[in-house]
């Protein structure tokens, strides 16, 4: 078996000759190849599309401040929607008393994480009973 002769070994980088090999399709010219400063991909990679459902439930996320009887709370947005929600119920707007009895009623939150479910006729007669001696705030 015969050695054949060590050649140095560069930096990895292919040497650069100045005879002009083929050129064509998957061959460009050696002088528009990898141009300093250039990006191979200039638009870069496409941003990622969120929809609207998950926009919705980031906002609702979002902490807000909010002033209750004198003192600064620190709520997500979906907390006070469900304390307005539930006040403006107990002070008898008939919308409001239609959406919260329609959302414990549907009860698929209330079930999934084990608690138990209202009767939304229980939820109703107390709303009346506390309207009716002035519980609304």
């Amino acid at each position: 078996m015969t050695s054949s002769p060590k050649t140095p070994r560069g930096n990895g980088k292919r040497a650069r000759t100045d005879t002009p090999g083929p050129v064509g399709p998957g061959n460009p010219p050696l002088h528009t190849r990898f141009v300093p400063g250039v990006s191979g991909n200039p638009k870069g990679r496409p941003r990622k599309e969120r929809s609207l459902i998950k926009l919705i439930e980031a906002e609702l996320d979002a902490e807000i401040q909010i002033t209750e009887n004198g003192t600064a709370q620190r709520l997500s947005k979906r907390e006070a929607l469900a304390k307005r929600l539930v006040n403006n119920a107990l002070k008898g707007d008939a919308k409001d008393v239609t959406a919260l009895i329609r959302l414990i009623g549907s009860g698929s939150e209330s079930q999934a994480s084990g608690m138990d479910t209202v009767d939304p006729a229980t939820v109703l007669a107390y709303l009346q009973r506390a309207t009716a001696q002035g519980g609304g705030q």
